[in-house]
């Protein structure tokens, strides 16, 4: 303490920041109900002041079985985000709805986003770049499916029966599709595209629906093929962002940018009415899952859902910047 015994261990260090000693007497070790087979916890063991002095505990996202020790295999109810410049996975599992990164390079400007069920891969389509990019949902093994004739692919959906992909682009104005693996590409609709945005699938009942927010905006239907085009709806339209398809109830959700609703008709185009007029700055990212709408709003900066019965509207993230296309499975 006096400091008579000093010596130099080692110079020429720029801007050290830290030190720590090791040493057996300062880390003795203590048996803990976490020293043998972790606890029985199959992942985190966690020291507690109090009886049975430890918990097991579950990677963000992922909740504890009724045994108290064993996690999930993942998330069961999970949101897929695509920001400006990364991709996000949100578990709804828990109360706490915290965002975890997916580790993918070289993002510039991703806008729409889906997943596939199957084989547990996600899909985005990139702006800046114009590509069309798939990874694991950890962000593992990104690849670029489609890099050539692509302007402003804003719109992506994934056919999870018969493993194709389809996509809007605003820039050339067609509706395209691929097998998964990129191969096989097809122009389906090239004609009367002003603006084509979002596109969802019916694959069990061969449909698609996708928005166009033109001149003229509607929201129309057509065979997977694209034979048998409809225009479903044409009239006090502005922005038609996100689409959301409930198969089940046979209807389809939309929010709309210009007015600041949110409305429904049933697949046929017959009944519309209106869920949302509140506080709705700038819907983008749209998706549906259960009984709630999710969707993302670049003013607020927020992901926000709504019951689709009740109409009871919840926030589930706030203050985030650059959000752009929602999926939720």
């Amino acid at each position: 303490h006096s400091g008579d015994k000093s010596r130099e261990i080692l110079g020429g260090i720029y801007s050290p920041m830290d030190i720590q000693v090791l040493e057996l007497y300062r880390q003795p070790y203590i048996q803990t109900p976490c020293s043998e087979n972790n606890g029985g916890c199959s992942h985190l063991c966690l020291l507690s002041p109090v009886q049975p002095f430890y918990s097991c505990a579950c990677p963000t996202g992922v909740q504890l079985k009724a045994d108290r020790k064993t996690c999930k295999p993942g998330a069961e109810e999970v949101l897929l985000l695509a920001r400006r410049t990364d991709l996000r996975r949100i578990s709804l599992d828990l109360p706490d709805f915290t965002d975890i990164l997916l580790e993918v390079n070289d993002i510039r400007h991703a806008i729409a986003i889906d997943y596939d069920p199957v084989e547990g891969l996600v899909y985005w389509t990139d702006d800046e770049v114009q590509a069309i990019r798939r990874s694991h949902i950890d962000g593992r093994n990104a690849v670029v499916l489609v890099s050539t004739e692509l302007k402003h692919p804003d719109g992506i959906a994934v056919d999870w029966v018969a493993r194709n992909l389809y996509w809007t682009d605003t820039g050339t104005d067609r509706i395209e599709v691929t097998r998964l693996n990129g191969t096989s590409r097809k122009i389906l609709i090239s004609e009367n595209l002003d603006e084509p945005r979002a596109i969802v699938l019916d694959p069990v009942n061969g449909y698609m629906y996708w928005t166009d927010w033109g001149e003229h905006p509607k929201i129309e239907r057509a065979n997977l093929d694209g034979t048998d085009r409809v225009v479903l709806l044409n009239t006090s339209l502005g922005w038609p962002n996100g689409l959301a398809l409930d198969n089940a109830a046979g209807k389809l959700y939309w929010g709309d940018a210009k007015t600041d609703k949110i409305e429904v008709i049933s697949v046929n185009g017959s009944n519309r009415q209106t869920l949302l007029e509140d506080k709705l700055h700038h819907i983008f990212g749209f998706t549906l899952l259960g009984d709630y709408i999710y969707w993302t709003d670049w003013q607020r900066r927020s992901i926000e859902r709504v019951h689709k019965t009740t109409a009871v509207r919840e926030i589930i993230i706030d203050q985030l910047p650059d959000l752009m296309g929602l999926k939720a499975t």
